[in-house]
């Protein structure tokens, strides 16, 4: 398994990784096209992986690396490959390779089959529900704020920090003050 930065569009697994992208995450659940790629040529402190095996996109994690933490906002699986224990290897390499605090967004459990087994898969993974409110801005003007949990491989960091992580997402990743 390797982990494939790209940092442009113009690298070879930007294609399809956005097609990845687009079928595994709702319009709002992600950037638009444009804003995607304005952010893989203008923003060092996002980190888009492209995960390959055999040269071939098993799947992709894309992440912030703010100083004191990394905020994981998409990780995905082809479809056909999904099952098979490839999203818990991505999430451990990334928590090996980096030697910060993870942080990531899930939706709640109550009345979501994917919240509960996001939040299932995580918490096997060794993250906490941040036990906080906190609401996910929209991606785009006019959208509106989404309920969401935090959650952390390293919750007295997280739970300690949270206005200053949920500061810091507001304003690099969502842009909104």
């Amino acid at each position: 398994m390797e982990f494939i930065r790209i940092q442009s569009a113009d690298n070879p697994y930007t294609d399809e990784f956005l097609e990845l992208y687009f079928e595994a995450f709702p319009e709002n659940q992600r950037h638009s096209e444009q804003a995607f790629k304005a952010l893989l040529k203008n923003e060092d402190l996002f980190h888009c992986n492209a995960v390959t095996m055999n040269k071939k996109l098993v799947g992709f994690i894309n992440y912030w690396d703010f100083e004191e933490f990394a905020f994981v906002e998409h990780v995905a699986i082809e479809p056909p490959l999904r099952g098979h224990k490839l999203g818990e290897k991505i999430i451990s390499l990334t928590k090996e390779s980096l030697s910060v605090p993870l942080v990531l967004e899930v939706e709640y459990a109550e009345g979501s089959e994917w919240g509960s087994r996001r939040i299932e898969f995580y918490n096997r993974l060794g993250f906490e529900i941040v036990p906080s409110h906190y609401m996910q801005p929209p991606y785009r003007k006019g959208e509106k704020y989404i309920p969401l949990h935090l959650m952390s491989d390293d919750l007295p960091f997280a739970a300690g920090n949270f206005e200053k992580i949920k500061d810091a997402i507001y304003k690099i990743v969502y842009k909104v003050g």
